[in-house]
Parts: structure tokens; sequence; C-alpha cells
């Protein structure tokens, strides 16, 4: 009987030996990975278009009359200020003509005082029969021709004088002008079209176009209070390159009251200040829009993303240890994270390391990256 129980005894030890030995070894066999916790980050969320630079002020210069270029005043791609003389034209011609209008007017003006003259001297003979009433009549009407023609006569002399003027050709703008395609001795009229154009360079205006769903996007997030009022004003910077950016940011100052049917766009436009004369119009850059309050935005890391035909997904170590699929819908990233749209919350612990060791279901150890990142911390310390 004392054997039978020591053996009893003796194999419930080996039993209660070898299942410590095994949860010791699947212990042991147990996989570790690295996780990293969801969390939010100050991001000035922003989308990017494509726009062209447009001056916006650009003025083509005109000759306002038919006459030969008597002098061209200024240097070509020089600044010229609002009112300066540009193009002086030959005013033999124009002056000839005032000089006709200014006599017809003299004419008219002595034939009115004849006809007035005549009218007066008629009211004084009337009352004594020596004049007709239909004579007296015809005195007053021909006063009244006569003081037309003076009005048309001066009319002419006022549109001969605005000739006259345009034989002076001045900045309509302040700016930086173009080339002359004519010179001196050329003749020049309104059908020969521009003779040189002027750009205002302070100020560039960049029109680009704008998708309805991303219209619509921007709309959804400010109804929801995920951009505060306060960040509703965008701001505008625009780059040449990724690395490229243009110092003086700008603001948006049109956006289009309807939606083109056949592009399913709208165009937006802003202006960005150009105090130095870098921007040209033409120029091709692109258009970023920012929100001028970063916000805080859920973001991982790029290394914890895994996708299949179903999608983007990360794996997520719950606090049981177990690993778990999670679909997530992506949006930009922002250097080495990646923002979360939707499918995590913030403190959700996803596997960033040990990602294709794993798979949904499996239990695992999970070792924080926060503290991997103090330990090495510590050492480096410790080694200073």
């Amino acid at each position: 009987m004392k054997k039978a129980i020591s053996v009893l005894c003796i194999s419930a030890s080996l039993v209660l030996s070898l299942s410590a030995c095994d949860q010791k070894q699947r212990a042991q066999q147990q996989i570790e990975v690295v996780v990293q916790d969801v969390k939010t980050y100050p991001y000035q969320g922003g989308e990017e278009f494509v726009g062209r630079l447009e001056a916006v002020s650009d003025v083509e210069i005109i000759a306002r009359v038919k006459a030969p270029i008597e002098k061209v005043h200024f240097k070509q791609g020089a600044m010229v200020t609002e009112g300066e003389v540009l193009y002086t034209l030959n005013q033999d011609e124009l002056k000839a003509q005032y000089d006709q209008a200014q006599a017809e007017v003299g004419k008219a003006s002595s034939a009115l005082d004849i006809a007035r003259k005549n009218y007066n001297r008629g009211l004084e003979l009337a009352p004594d029969g020596y004049i007709s009433g239909s004579e007296l009549d015809q005195l007053e009407s021909k006063v009244s021709e006569t003081n037309a023609q003076l009005e048309a006569t001066k009319a002419s002399l006022r549109n001969a004088q605005v000739n006259l003027d345009y034989t002076e050709i001045h900045a309509p703008i302040g700016g930086k002008i173009d080339r002359s395609k004519f010179t001196s001795g050329d003749l020049v009229g309104p059908e020969v079209g521009s003779l040189t154009s002027i750009v205002a360079e302070d100020t560039m205006e960049i029109p680009f176009q704008v998708s309805e769903k991303v219209y619509w996007s921007m709309v959804r997030k400010m109804q929801r209070g995920e951009v505060s009022k306060s960040a509703q004003k965008a701001i505008v910077e625009i780059a040449f390159s990724a690395n490229d950016i243009y110092e003086h940011q700008g603001t948006i100052n049109f956006v289009s009251n309807r939606v083109n049917p056949e592009t399913g766009s709208m165009e937006v436009r802003a202006s960005v200040p150009n105090p130095d004369g870098i921007l040209k119009p033409g120029q091709y850059v692109t258009v970023n829009i920012k929100v001028p309050v970063a916000v805080d935005t859920p973001m991982i890391s790029q290394m914890a993303v895994q996708s299949d035909q179903q999608g983007d997904y990360v794996l997520v170590v719950d606090n049981k240890g177990v690993v778990n699929r999670v679909n997530v819908k992506l949006g930009r990233r922002v250097d080495t994270l990646v923002i979360v749209e939707t499918g995590l919350k913030i403190g959700d612990q996803v596997i960033i390391r040990g990602v294709q060791r794993v798979r949904d279901g499996l239990q695992v150890k999970a070792i924080h990256m926060d503290d991997i990142e103090q330990a090495a911390s510590s050492v480096s310390v410790i080694e200073s």
C-alpha cells in the first residue's frame, strides 16, 4: 500500500514537472513584437494643387490715334511708374486738325452773334409793324440753328484736343514694361495692336481648379468641427519644387459660385505678394492650401501599415496580448507617419516591428516602443 502511494506521488510529481516545463517552453517560444500607441500630433491640414501665375494687372499699350512715333521714352524691361510718358507721337497732322476745328468754332460763334443781333432788332421792329410775325420766327430759328452749329464745332474742337493729347502715351499703371514692338518713325494707330505691355509685379494671382470631391470633403470637416472656425481662413504657400517653398504666403481671394459640369471642378484664385519681382506670369507652381492653426490629428508609423486585396490594415495587440487585424482608412503621409482617418482609436497599440512573424489571433509578448527608447536614452546618458 505504501509502495503504491509512493508511485502515485512520483507520477503526480512528474506530471506537474512536465506541465511546468511545457508552460515554460511555451512562454519561451512566445513571439515578441514592438508596439506603439495611436497618438495625435499637431498637423496643419491642407491640399495640393497645380496653378499658373498671372499678374493681377497686365496692360497692353495701344495707340489711340494714327501718327508716326516721334520718340520712345522707356528702356525695355525697366520699371515704369503710373503716368510716366512712354511714347510721343508726331503732332503735325493732328495739330492742323485742332487748328481747323478751332477756326470753325470762331466762325460759328460769329454767325451766332449776328443771328442774335438780327433777332433782337426784329423784336424792336415787330411792335410797330415793320416786321411780320413769320419773319420774326425765322430770325429766332436762325439763332437756334447757329447755336447748334456752334455746339457741334465745339464738340469737334474737344475731339481734336483729345486726339492731340493722345500723341503722348502714358503708363496707365506702374510695373515692369516689355520691349517696344515699334521704334521712332513707325506709323502706329489702333489697327496695329499692342505697342508694348506693362505687368504689375508686386502681387501675383494663381488660378487653380478644385474638384467637387475635395471641396465637399473640406466643407464636411468644417461642419464636423474637425477644422475650427479660426482655422477656416486658409493660407496659401506656393512651391517650385518639393524642397523649394516661396518665402511669402498668400490668401484665397476668389471661389467660384458654381461647379463646371464638364470638368467636375470649380475655380479658386489666390493672391501672393511679389515684392522682389521674383515671380513671373506664366510660371507653373504647386499651390499648398493650409489652415493657419494646427489641429490634433491621429497618426501612426508607416511601418505598421500592411496592404492586401481588402486594402490597408494594421495588426493591433489587445490588453490580453492577442493580435487582431484592423482595416483602416488612411490619409496623407507626414514624414514617417501617416494620418488615420477611420479604423483606430487613440491608445490602440499597433505592431510596428515583427509584423511579418505574427498573424490574427496569435498570442504575443508586446514590448512598447516608448520603453525601448527610454532604455536607449538611459544607456546613452550612462555612457556619456
